[in-house]
């Protein structure tokens, strides 16, 4: 067994058979969000191994050919990538593996930067942008955002010049993450997580807080479930048109009454949604994923549009 990639449980009997691939460390494994997909794979006869994701493999040559062996000894149907890293993505699809999400759909959800120059040219509404912080905003109240971050962190709510300059002192201090510096929205403390599930929007969760400008569920943010109008989906729709997503949340933030768009969440946690309603998004993950292989092999059929 490849000692960079770990299969933690393995069920390889079944006739449709994958992993499901954190990175070795990640503080964001739930043993119940497991136990949810384990649960919608036995529903339909399918199997997922849970596997660890060592994040050196691909600058190792010799590790990555160790990878591609245990691919010819034990080829996945697919791979849930939950590791944040859509080089891996890269690598898996060159192998002719299905990944969800798609490299591309990866690396927009962990690279803001790439990610609202993306929907700038789709022509999707973006708080006004600086991608070089060496130089102090355009304007004030402003958010200065790590292009990597998630979860609402590493994310700084600058009131004035001397915030701003307060933040620069202290940027020396990190490590060396790229930020973004965004015009901060109207509504602060206030935004909506759509939830995608096969390009397809599935259910909408407005968070709010009253103590942070971040309305993070995680961060103590409260949730309800959100109907979006007319003109809302369509613009979700338009921010989604052309990623190929398995699973993802996409963010909204509320400026002059409008959407804008705020970032794509590849690894979208679930609680909040799961805390309002009995709609199961993991075995609606899986049903699509099923659906998808089984057109690939010309047995499966189109999957319903959903109309929320």
């Amino acid at each position: 067994m490849c000692q960079i990639i770990t299969q933690k449980t393995n069920h390889p009997t079944q006739a449709i058979h994958g992993w499901l691939v954190y990175t070795a460390g990640d503080s964001g494994i739930h043993p119940r969000y497991l136990s949810l997909y384990e649960a919608a794979c036995e529903k339909r006869g399918m199997s997922v191994a849970y596997c660890l994701y060592d994040p050196g493999l691909l600058s190792d040559e010799a590790a990555a050919g160790r990878l591609r062996e245990q691919l010819t000894a034990d080829v996945p149907a697919f791979v849930i990538n939950r590791t944040r890293d859509y080089r891996l993505a890269e690598f898996l699809e060159a192998e002719g593996i299905r990944v969800y999400n798609s490299s591309k759909a990866a690396r927009l959800g962990n690279d803001k930067a790439q990610a609202y120059r993306y929907m700038q040219r789709r022509g999707i509404p973006v708080m006004p942008t600086c991608y070089d912080t060496q130089e102090p905003p355009r304007w004030y109240p402003a958010v200065v955002k790590s292009c990597g971050g998630h979860g609402g962190t590493e994310v700084f709510f600058i009131r004035d010049e001397a915030q701003w300059k307060e933040w620069k002192w202290n940027e020396h201090h990190r490590q060396k993450e790229q930020y973004v510096v965004q015009q901060a929205a109207s509504c602060l403390g206030r935004d909506v997580r759509v939830y995608i599930v096969g390009n397809q929007i599935t259910a909408a969760v407005l968070r709010t807080s009253e103590t942070d400008f971040r309305s993070n569920y995680c961060l103590g943010g409260s949730v309800e479930l959100y109907r979006l109008s007319v003109a809302e989906r369509e613009l979700v729709q338009r921010a989604v048109r052309g990623l190929s997503i398995g699973m993802a949340g996409i963010d909204f933030v509320f400026h002059q009454g409008q959407m804008v768009f705020n970032e794509i969440e590849d690894m979208a946690g679930a609680r909040g949604l799961y805390s309002l309603t009995d709609y199961d998004i993991v075995d609606d993950y899986m049903r699509f994923i099923q659906e998808e292989l089984c057109h690939d092999t010309g047995q499966g059929t189109k999957r319903a549009s959903k109309d929320l």
